[in-house]
């Protein structure tokens, strides 16, 4: 590492900080707060145990910043080298504007990493703890939950899988409910009904469709009633259940295995297109903060004498306009009107080709 990266490199570490610090108390005070008071005023939970499990949110939205901090503080790095004079002289002395932006772009990468490896490790976790912690305080044992999904055994290979499309704790009921069997590898058959009640350890299924694949074909029976043994019972879905938010991007994958094997109509590929998107936004999300890393360090010539408070408003307008896009492109994903991979990173492939091109016209 040269002097000159070494130099760029300390000048963004200020604003990176202070970039990350503000954007937090903004996202805590437009998000969490909101969130903490109406349950602290409307349901009359303790204070202090509020105050902990939005605690535990805190990493989810420190994850969020990073990207932000990048854009501000490159903004405000290649701004504050324009206008004292030092870009100028940089390039007077023939260093390529490309060159002056490489350590700054080298951050954005650095930090896309950081975000990602963050969004793995710690923010799942915490987002469980939270959830658990405020359960706890209103007293349930579970709510009410769409899109159960589990196989039995839990772990290995599978030799029945459960699906729900809506389960109350309180009546133990499922509605929509498919259980599918396996001998081996192999999906053998299937069992299908609009309700069902959970008892103990076991499923009992009314008016079922039974649906078995043979060497022949497939054959369909009607039954009046049925019952499954899937060896848990309905409090243990507190421990194995989680939201795609709280889950990691193996257990992600292992759920989306699952809902492939199942072999099912729309309701369950709606569902699996959710958990799909989930994934690929958990892919594609912290590399934006490369792509805010182009448009800082592209900006920063045109932004002479930009104070803090300015270099803040312009990052806010640039991350409230990806986030439209972001939000947009995720709806339409959840539709199936784009495939989950092309609705993830569209956003950033736009951010990516801005970037670009204006660090060109930049260059020139």
């Amino acid at each position: 590492m040269c002097k000159l990266d070494r130099y760029i490199l300390r000048q963004m570490i200020g604003p990176f900080v202070f970039g990350v610090g503000a954007f937090v108390i903004v996202l805590v005070s437009i998000d969490l707060l909101y969130d903490a008071l109406k349950l602290i005023v409307r349901e009359g939970l303790p204070a202090g145990a509020v105050a902990q499990a939005f605690l535990y949110r805190i990493p989810q939205t420190v994850a969020l910043t990073l990207p932000m901090a990048t854009m501000f503080s490159a903004l405000m790095t290649i701004s504050w080298l324009s206008s004292g004079g030092e870009l100028v002289a940089m390039r007077v002395g023939g260093v390529a504007f490309g060159r002056i932006a490489a350590p700054v772009l080298f951050i954005g990468l650095l930090v896309s990493g950081l975000a990602f490896a963050f969004n793995e490790a710690i923010v799942p976790q915490a987002n469980a703890a939270s959830h658990r912690l405020l359960e706890e305080m209103k007293g349930q044992v579970l709510g009410a939950q769409d899109y159960v999904l589990f196989q039995v055994p839990q772990k290995g290979r599978p030799e029945r899988i459960v699906y729900a499309k809506h389960f109350d704790p309180i009546s133990k009921i499922l509605k929509d409910v498919w259980i599918a069997e396996f001998r081996g590898e192999t999906f053998w058959e299937t069992y299908e009904a609009q309700q069902a009640v959970w008892q103990g350890q076991t499923i009992v299924m009314q008016n079922v469709t039974h649906v078995r694949q043979t060497t022949q074909g497939r054959t369909e029976i009607e039954l009046r009633k049925t019952e499954r043994n899937v060896r848990r019972a309905p409090w243990e879905m507190k421990q194995i259940h989680k939201e795609p938010e709280d889950m990691t991007l193996v257990e992600l994958r292992e759920q989306i295995h699952l809902y492939q094997q199942l072999r099912a109509p729309a309701p369950q590929r709606k569902a699996l297109t959710v958990l799909r998107g989930h994934y690929q936004i958990r892919l594609a999300t912290p590399w934006c903060a490369l792509g805010f890393a182009l448009i800082g360090v592209a900006l920063g010539p045109r932004s002479q004498r930009t104070s803090t408070g300015i270099g803040l408003g312009v990052s806010l307008v640039i991350i409230l306009a990806y986030y439209i896009v972001f939000n947009i492109c995720r709806v339409i994903g959840e539709q199936g009107t784009f495939p989950p991979v092309v609705a993830a990173w569209l956003p950033n492939l736009v951010l990516f080709a801005a970037g670009g091109g204006l660090l060109i016209d930049a260059s020139r």
